[in-house]
């Protein structure tokens, strides 16, 4: 039954989640004004019936009632992300208070891999929670002092990396590698980066039809939140 909540509640967060991708780099729009759900299109009201999480995209065939314009499929994804990692958190560990560490930083993990995807931009709020989830694991786990060497060493590492590369590195994920770090240590924080930069290698290869251009802009927030999430997974797969 837990494991059960533990989706639906996922997937409901993960409807806000949309919300939160949408307005939150527009600065023409506010999280929580209006408070109810628009069509991005036409800009008109969603009834209730028509703003069931997955269902509802179902049932109007990812078009808006209204104006018949098609709703991206990022929002049934986010929605069903979110809810199946919140059923793997319910697994992979028992504690109240990790389960809430490791969902709040998936799900701000979505905000900053589809935000940072369209505008490069990482937002503050998202840094400060995936911050706070950090920290809680890291008290959670017996608050591991030699963490914080792992926080010094991966920041001074991407700090040089962006003065040497510049416009290679944004403050942004300077600031959120050394907040997963207080949380992963020092050698999974190695392995997320190497992740992180795999995948968003390959991911440029992709756009560029197999050419790497070294000017490029990538949006790393957009691999390495995820990553950091995945990591943080496995850790806890491999002490149960």
């Amino acid at each position: 039954m837990w494991h059960f909540l533990s989706f639906v509640v996922g997937i409901v967060f993960g409807s806000f989640l949309n919300v939160v991708i949408y307005r939150l780099p527009r600065k023409n729009l506010s999280v929580v004004k209006p408070t109810y759900s628009i069509c991005p299109s036409c800009g008109e009201e969603i009834s209730w019936y028509d703003n069931i999480p997955v269902l509802s995209y179902i049932l109007l065939k990812g078009k808006c009632r209204k104006c018949k314009a098609k709703i991206s499929p990022r929002y049934p994804f986010v929605e069903l992300a979110n809810g199946f990692c919140y059923l793997i958190n319910s697994h992979v560990t028992k504690n109240p208070l990790e389960f809430i560490a490791l969902s709040l930083i998936i799900s701000c993990s979505l905000i900053i891999a589809f935000i940072d995807l369209e505008f490069m931009l990482i937002p503050d709020v998202t840094l400060f929670l995936i911050a706070f989830g950090s920290f809680l694991l890291w008290f959670v786990n017996g608050m591991d002092l030699y963490n914080f060497f792992g926080v010094g060493i991966v920041t001074g590492l991407l700090l040089l990396l962006g003065f040497l590369y510049k416009g290679g590195l944004g403050g942004g994920d300077v600031i959120l590698m050394a907040a997963l770090s207080l949380s992963l240590g020092i050698i999974s924080s190695f392995y997320t980066l190497i992740f992180a930069s795999v995948s968003a290698i390959i991911y440029a290869l992709i756009k560029n039809k197999g050419k790497l251009l070294m000017k490029q802009r990538i949006p790393f927030g957009t691999f390495l939140a995820p990553a950091g999430y995945v990591v943080l997974l496995v850790q806890r797969c491999l002490q149960i």
